[in-house]
């Protein structure tokens, strides 16, 4: 029998995972026996509390941990940043579902539970320091996004992003055990710390395999060409709270889990891996931006870009240095900030039996609605990355990470990648300033839980694009202490 040492080191590391999972079993069971019609919002407070209980038991357990399990399993920096955007990500998503799911006519009670069984799954992901503990994450936290894409059970296009989604994660898994073999059988550990002291005599040829289909794996996760074909399809028929929460928290997770493998597991063959991601990044984000121009819809155009940001954060990960860790914590922060506000637009100009999705909708919007007119425009102008705003900084570290790493080529294609994304991300301002509504939509029903969800979004989108230090450090400090 295998004896699993506990102490005090494991119960600081999973706090905070033991606090949401308590919180959604209780919310669970709470939705299973409630008989009366006031259940949604209580639970929502419910479930703002146990993220807020979750955001306190990382910040001390950081303080109070950081290895633990045998070393499988971290409380580091890099694991309680992770954890921070996680819950921002949940937070809002949820905040934007209190009264966008009634509004869709979807009565499904395990919306709130399943968006924290998800958050405790990125949570795993984001401390993983073993490829068995970082498969645990993936699947606790992808379960419930499947579930969650299709909970609109009437909606055709929820229930054919939930099968995609669902098919080509299983996909994914058996790339990812595959390549868990090949790397364990080559190098007789699957820890992070003993893959890292076994490179030098593993067999070459073997380890080269399980990474190659580790990165094809991790690559379904993080959306990432050619492994993107699911993201828009996906992002467009989910529910657009849960969209938000995918393109925010699970990509957030899925590169944190993927920047601390090959940083710090496979440190030691930078030289072949990060040939290998330079390329898959510059297709990444020159594909995604390229498609988004010609997407009349604009949470598809989202989606494409959201792909397009997945590979900014790759060309982070492929300069292989602590400087780049550090730039990818930050700009996640700055893209849950952004992006979130975005997709929280998203809901607020649709209306009931019309989502307004496209383009044409979002006309003259700045006539009727002039306050969640200019906030969109910040966020759109965020993501382009115009300064002071934080996606403009967020960015900005990127490029100076690759500088310093000596992959100027890619710094500059990040650049160049990051003009032409102004031109779809300018024809959605365009439209809401500079042209009139091609037909007749009614008046915007007030949300204040969605209303305070953008004023938060916005709020971060120019505050840490004004004092970036106070997040950047602490993200590079937490890359640089990485173990």
């Amino acid at each position: 029998m295998i004896e699993i040492p506990f102490g005090a080191a494991e119960a600081w590391a999973i706090a905070p995972f033991t606090v949401i999972a308590l919180f959604a079993m209780g919310i669970l069971l709470y939705e299973t026996f409630r008989t009366d019609d006031h259940g949604p919002e209580l639970t929502f407070w419910f479930s703002i509390l146990g993220l807020a209980g979750a955001a306190i038991a990382s910040l001390l357990a950081w303080d109070n941990g950081s290895v633990a399990f045998g070393g499988t399993f971290a409380t580091d920096g890099v694991a309680v940043f992770t954890n921070l955007i996680c819950i921002l990500a949940a937070g809002l998503s949820l905040m934007m579902g209190v009264h966008y799911m009634e509004l869709i006519r979807v009565r499904a009670r395990e919306f709130q539970p399943l968006v924290l069984f998800a958050v405790s799954g990125m949570f795993i992901m984001g401390g993983a320091r073993d490829l068995i503990v970082l498969f645990l994450g993936i699947e606790v936290m992808s379960i419930p996004a499947y579930v969650l894409a299709g909970i609109h059970r009437q909606d055709h296009a929820s229930g054919e992003a939930a099968l995609k989604y669902f098919l080509l994660g299983a996909f994914a898994t058996s790339f990812l055990l595959y390549g868990i073999a090949l790397v364990y059988g080559a190098t007789g550990t699957t820890t992070y710390a003993g893959i890292s002291m076994a490179l030098s005599t593993a067999p070459h040829l073997a380890l080269l395999g399980g990474i190659a289909l580790l990165i094809v794996a991790l690559g379904f996760k993080v959306g990432v060409v050619p492994f993107h074909f699911w993201a828009p399809d996906v992002y467009q028929g989910a529910p657009t709270a849960v969209t938000a929460l995918m393109a925010v928290g699970i990509k957030a997770a899925a590169v944190v889990g993927t920047a601390r493998l090959f940083l710090s597991g496979f440190a030691g063959m930078h030289v072949e891996w990060s040939i290998v991601l330079w390329w898959i990044s510059v297709a990444t984000m020159t594909l995604g931006n390229v498609v988004a121009i010609v997407q009349s819809n604009v949470k598809r155009m989202l989606a494409y870009s959201s792909v397009a940001h997945a590979g900014y954060l790759i060309a982070a990960i492929a300069s292989g240095t602590p400087r780049g860790g550090g730039a990818i914590l930050f700009y996640l922060l700055a893209y849950a900030f952004m992006n979130l506000g975005a997709f929280a637009v998203v809901i607020a100009v649709g209306a009931k039996d019309e989502p307004n999705e496209k383009m044409s909708d979002f006309a003259g919007l700045a006539t009727r609605r002039p306050l969640l007119s200019g906030a969109m425009a910040l966020f759109l102008l965020s993501l382009m990355g115009i300064p002071p705003l934080v996606g403009f900084v967020g960015k900005l570290y990127i490029i100076e990470a690759l500088i310093a790493a000596g992959q100027v080529g890619l710094g500059v294609i990040v650049i160049l990648n990051s003009v032409v994304s102004g031109y779809y991300y300018l024809r959605v301002i365009i439209e809401m300033f500079m042209k009139d509504a091609t037909r007749e939509i009614p008046a915007l029903d007030p949300r204040p839980y969605l209303m305070v969800c953008v004023a938060i979004a916005l709020a971060g989108t120019i505050f840490f694009g004004i004092f970036p230090d106070l997040a950047l450090e602490a993200a590079r400090d937490s890359f640089a202490a990485l173990r």
